[in-house]
């Protein structure tokens, strides 16, 4: 009976399929701005025949990812809609047939331009400002 059992998981196991899909961007609305924030993410999918399919779910991704906020991906319930929703519309729209979606990575990225990094500096003191110009050692930059 071990055995049979063992050769059967051995041959669901060899039907399933992972697909990890590492440091996907996008940028999404926050519900409390008119702002978009870029979050990066990684997710792995498990399921069949997804090798060949690794396009289809990058754009069910790019479409699906679009109609979140922010906000609501940061609950337990958001992220559980979101893989729900991807789950979905691959099937409907590709019949791409997916098991289970796992989420390693989620975090937005901090949008630095050289005004903020300017500033960050100076709100630590490592720079001096002078008439419309910050010091660092000795390099002037002209803001």
């Amino acid at each position: 009976m071990k055995k049979i059992t063992l050769l059967l998981a051995l041959c669901i196991s060899l039907w399933g399929d992972v697909l990890e899909i590492k440091n996907f961007e996008s940028d999404l609305f926050s519900k409390n701005s008119n702002e978009l924030k870029k979050i990066e993410f990684s997710l792995l999918f498990d399921g069949r025949d997804l090798k060949e399919s690794r396009h289809k779910v990058i754009d069910a991704l790019n479409i699906v990812i679009s109609s979140f906020y922010i906000e609501d991906l940061f609950t337990s319930k958001g992220k559980e809609r979101f893989k729900s929703v991807i789950t979905k519309y691959l099937t409907k729209k590709y019949a791409v047939d997916i098991d289970d979606i796992f989420i390693q990575k989620f975090k937005v990225v901090d949008n630095i331009n050289v005004e903020n990094f300017i500033d960050a500096l100076k709100k630590e003191g490592f720079c001096k400002e002078r008439k419309n110009r910050a010091i660092f050692d000795d390099i002037e930059i002209e803001k």
